[in-house]
């Protein structure tokens, strides 16, 4: 998806030479809920120590989460990637709001409103597809 990653060669522009448009759209239910004592992608937090020095608390672990989403989420913005966030079943936090690019969080609390959502935002990113 970056336009400067590994595959940045092959999706500098689209086929038909004009500007390619990046998304990503986050989902959540915006609970971070990690535990030192359970195993994630970076192993078991509290023995492998690859994210902390000295054995992390929950609290630590959800810090480091939070962190970690937000400096991604900034990354993608820094490269035109449109971030949209929604929030399904749940309220949208500071956090999860600040993830987003203006104006692309949503709340979700059913499956009625969670297609309508991922229909309001199909319709945004087509009527970027038509626009000169």
């Amino acid at each position: 998806m970056s336009p400067t990653g590994l595959f940045a060669a092959e999706n500098r522009a689209a086929a038909n030479g004009g500007d390619i448009s990046r998304h990503l759209i986050f989902m959540t239910d915006g609970e971070t809920d990690t535990k030192y004592i359970s195993y994630d992608a970076y192993g078991l937090a509290a023995l492998d120590q690859r994210r902390t020095n000295g054995m992390p608390t929950n609290a630590d672990q959800n810090t480091i989460v939070a962190n970690r989403l937000s400096a991604l989420c900034t990354v993608a913005k820094r490269k035109n990637i449109t971030v949209w966030v929604i929030a399904f079943g749940t309220s949208l936090t500071p956090m999860l709001t600040n993830c987003a690019s203006d104006g692309r969080s949503f709340e979700a609390n059913n499956a009625a409103q969670l297609n309508q959502t991922f229909s309001n935002i199909a319709a945004q990113i087509a009527k970027l597809r038509v626009a000169r």
